[in-house]
């Protein structure tokens, strides 16, 4: 009989192993989509004052203030743009940290640097767009 209760707590310690596993993974997936969503946040943020800079710029380009209005709206654009290289350096701060505490050294991650080879790629873009906005504002 004591051979059934101690089978019963080797079942009971294998199912409790396999949900802490579980509840890691999910912890793991639940830090990772936080970071794309905060990603996404100082993305559309970066867009906003960007393009109310590049607005601003254009509507008093042919005004008496246009030094002052390139001069405000460049500044708003570049802000724009530190947006955009703050969002990849936090989201890559995440990647690492979530690779470096949550995963095996041997495990795969092909989702996980996908993810992260999308977000650099999308960050230089938006560097060139809006380096190139800027030149074109500027002239």
């Amino acid at each position: 009989m004591s051979d059934n209760v101690q089978k019963s707590s080797d079942e009971l310690a294998q199912h409790r192993t396999e949900l802490a596993k579980l509840r890691s993974e999910l912890a793991q997936n639940r830090t990772l989509q936080a970071a794309e969503r905060t990603y996404a946040a100082w993305i559309r943020t970066g867009f906003t004052i960007a393009g109310a800079g590049w607005t601003l710029g254009q509507a008093l380009h042919n005004t008496e203030n246009r030094n002052t209005a390139l001069l405000i709206g460049g500044a708003m654009i570049l802000l724009g743009l530190l947006c955009f290289v703050y969002a990849w350096i936090s989201y890559k701060a995440v990647f690492d940290y979530v690779k470096h505490t949550f995963l095996d050294s041997d495990k795969e991650i092909y989702p996980t640097k996908m993810n992260l080879i999308t977000v650099s790629v999308l960050s230089g873009m938006l560097l060139v767009i809006f380096v190139l906005a800027f030149s074109m504002l500027l002239f």
